[in-house]
């Protein structure tokens, strides 16, 4: 999982153990929990032969839908 840094109007940066570090840590890893939902469910609805036409087999989506980030 990749962290998305926040930048404040402040400049202000939080202390690596901070509450405020932590919250935004979780937010981040349930958007990126979104993303790779949304992934998924996108390819998952297409036929297999549009899967064939990308070079991608039904039994490969999890793992492009965590590894492609799109």
């Amino acid at each position: 999982m990749k962290a998305i840094a926040l930048q404040f109007p402040s400049g202000r940066h939080y202390p690596r153990r901070s509450l405020t570090r932590l919250v935004l840590n979780i937010i981040n890893g349930f958007r990126e929990a979104q993303q790779i939902s949304h992934r998924y469910e996108q390819l998952s609805h297409l036929p297999d032969a549009e899967l064939a036409a990308r070079g991608i087999r039904r039994e490969d989506l999890p793992r492009i839908a965590l590894t492609r980030g799109a």
